[in-house]
Formats: structure tokens, sequence, C-alpha cells
């Protein structure tokens, strides 16, 4: 039985190799799942060592699991627990009848038939988007289609454009970002948006959900890891502790991390973004070749561990976990002009910085080398964020929407234009 289980186990950590891109959810899914996890509307599908929730975002949801995620959403897990709901339903889990009992009495969900319910049936963005409009007072065939969905949730703000009858999978992590777009977006023939109505229900308060959804501050200190310290040397010279932004020109580089003062070989190192290559040497190290035309960030994976929950089936699911360390490499702020950087990743005058997949952007600005506070700052119109100047100096950039924009930094007389994509 334990070889059994050890064979499965590499297996699967053999698998996730083969297919690193579909394991990790976007900061922005990320983000809106721990937004509505902190308000109480969200679960995830296990817990991790540390106590902290595994949210499942990379997988599809099922109806059952979807109508149940919409409830929380609703602030009326507990009603639905314990109310008594009739349903023509035949074939709904023990687990989900409260769920879809109060979702279907409430004039939240269909069957697929008139006995059937479905709840083992993946679902689709416009079924999950129905399901939410429903939630915010919208009638399907009365107000929109429910098999294009998308078109009135386009209209009203709550989805950007990513979901059309083009798109064939549909995540967990899909549903974390409707349901927190959802929150913000005002109900049907109403100012009141739907947080609002959450906060009048005594779901949650005003402060918890200003908690969980304000920007932060910018952190004077980078944050510390999230697991056993790793540092970095770079051409053997070894990186000063929490400084892993190395400002340097074009070249190859050899990088040895190192994990609580030792060299491991047991990592995966890929690029994050920018222009450049890396290559794991299979000694313990890898080379960078930095072209020095933009930033350069490199994404450390390591420390692989398998988990086996049980979700709401109770069927057992083995997941594999990993911690990731960052680094980057970084060009010089210039002696002359303007220059931006975003956490210590400088950013030269006239260039796009890249996908924007947080909610915000935090940045210094930077006039002839040095760092500046007394600017402006202007964008162009229906630009996909709202631009301001904050009591530190730091430019913060909060992203309204998704697009191409362009933004202009003043100061004594001197301008400069930044490209921005918001995705």
């Amino acid at each position: 039985m334990k070889k059994r289980l050890l064979c499965m186990i590499l297996t699967l950590i053999m698998i996730f190799f083969l297919v690193p891109s579909a394991a990790a959810a976007s900061n922005e899914a990320t983000g809106a799942a721990e937004t509505l996890y902190e308000l109480g509307l969200f679960k995830g599908t296990g817990t991790n060592s540390d106590g902290t929730p595994i949210f499942g975002l990379d997988r599809a949801p099922s109806r059952a699991e979807a109508v149940t995620m919409l409830v929380r959403l609703l602030g009326k897990e507990e009603e639905a627990v314990n109310g008594t709901w009739e349903t023509p339903f035949t074939d709904v889990a023990d687990w989900a009848k409260p769920y879809v009992g109060y979702a279907y009495m409430n004039g939240l969900t269909d069957g697929t038939s008139a006995t059937t319910f479905g709840g083992s049936a993946t679902i689709t963005a416009s079924q999950y988007i129905t399901f939410v409009l429903r939630a915010l007072g919208y009638e399907s065939g009365k107000d929109f289609k429910w098999d294009a969905a998308w078109e009135l949730s386009d209209k009203i703000g709550l989805t950007d454009g990513r979901y059309h009858a083009g798109n064939t999978t549909f995540l967990r992590s899909d549903t974390a970002i409707i349901s927190r777009s959802a929150i913000d977006t005002k109900q049907k023939d109403s100012e009141e948006t739907l947080a609002e109505k959450l906060i009048e229900n005594q779901v949650f308060t005003k402060e918890a959900y200003e908690k969980a959804t304000t920007v932060p501050e910018v952190l004077k200190e980078p944050p510390a890891p999230d697991g056993p310290d790793v540092t970095f040397a770079v051409d053997g010279v070894m990186l000063p502790d929490w400084d892993w932004n190395y400002q340097t020109g074009a070249g190859s580089y050899i990088v040895t991390p190192y994990w609580n003062g030792s060299t491991f070989t047991d990592f995966e190192v890929e690029v994050a973004s920018g222009k450049g290559s890396v290559t794991k040497n299979g000694d313990g190290m890898f080379t960078v070749i930095f072209p020095a035309t933009e930033n350069l960030d490199i994404t450390l994976w390591y420390r692989f561990i398998a988990h086996t929950e049980i979700d709401e089936n109770g069927e057992e699911n083995t997941e594999i976990s990993r911690t990731k360390r960052s680094l980057t490499f970084a060009t010089p702020v210039p002696d002359n002009g303007f220059a931006l950087s975003r956490k210590g990743n400088t950013l030269l005058p006239g260039r796009g910085f890249g996908d924007n997949f947080s909610p915000y952007f935090v940045l210094d600005v930077y006039y002839n080398g040095k760092r500046i506070d007394n600017y402006t700052v202007t964008a162009t119109a229906n630009a996909p964020f709202t631009a301001s100047v904050q009591a530190d100096g730091t430019l913060l950039l909060l992203k309204t929407g998704r697009g191409h924009a362009q933004f202009t930094i003043s100061y004594q007389g001197q301008s400069a234009d930044f490209g921005l994509l918001v995705s």
C-alpha cells in the first residue's frame, strides 16, 4: 500500500513538472478568493499545514459546487443549512441539498430536467454568470439570455469581456473573480451594491469589508518569506538579505540559490515576465541571460509537497503545493530623465510595463536618478485605472477595467509618457 501511494505521489509530481502552467492560478484569482474568504463568502477545499486555505482554483467546479458558492456569496449559508427545502430533483447529493434547495426555492437555479439537477456536471461561464445576475435581481429570459449571460454582465461591469461563446474551460478561479466583482456591482434598478446589501443584512461589517478590499499601504521593508529562507548568489556574490532585485546591465549570469544557507537542486525556475532566459544547469545553479531592455522577473519553485484532501463530494484529491521565491534582474535607475520602479523593479522612460494581474500597482517615481514625490500624474480618457499620488509620494494605479492605456508624469516643467496593459 505504501509503495502504491509513493508511486502515485511520484507520478503526480512528474505530471506537475510537465504542466506547470496549469497548476497556478493568476494573482487576480488568488486575490479575489482571499478577499471573499476574509468576508466569509468563499471557502477552500482544505487547508495547508500552516492553516491557510487551499482554494483549488485550478479545477472546474460542478453545478452543485457553483450553487454552494453562490449561496455563500449571498451570505445565506446559515439560512440554507438550517432551512427546510423541497425540490423536484432526485439526484442531489446530501451535502448539497440545503444549497440547491435554497437556490431553487429562491429562483436562483433550475434543473437540467423536471426531476434532475445535474449537480455533478461541470458548470459553464454563462451558467455561473446567470446565477450571479439572478442574485443581483435580473431575470433570465427577460433581462438577458441565459446562454449568453456575458452580454449583460459586461454591460453592467460585472465582467470585463473575457467570457464569451469561445470559452472552453471555466474554473473555480473564474467563480472567484466573478464573485469578487459581484460584491461591488449595483443591483438591478438600484444604486446599492451587493456589498452594501450584505452589510445591511449583517453578513459582514463595513469595517471588515474595508479591511478586505482596501489597497494596502506600501511596505517599507519586503515581507518575510512564506517558507524556509531562500537567498541567492549572483556570480558567486551573495545578495543581501531581502534584496532579490539585482540591478545590472546586459550579460550572462550564474545564479546559485541557497535554502537555509545550503545549496540545493530540487527546484524549478522559470521566467515570470520580461525579456531574457534562464537555464537550469543541474548542479544547483542556473544561468540567466539578460538583455537589459527591460526587467527580467524570475520565479523559483521549490518545496514540493503532496496533500490529500477530501472534497465536498467526499472524494480524495491529491494536490501538490509548492513555495515560490522571486528574483528580478533590473536595469539601474537612469541618471537622466524619468523612471518608475515597482517594488524595486526599475522601468525605463516611455516603456510599457506589462500585464497587471493585480488590482493595483504601487510605484516609486524617479527623475535624474533621484526619487521624487512632488510630481503630477494624468491618465488618458477612459483609462482602465485611476491614478493618484499618495501621501508618501508613491504613485497608486488602482484597476477599474481592462485594456491599453497611457499616463503622463510631470515634474518641474518636464514630462514623460508611460504605457500600461491592464489585464
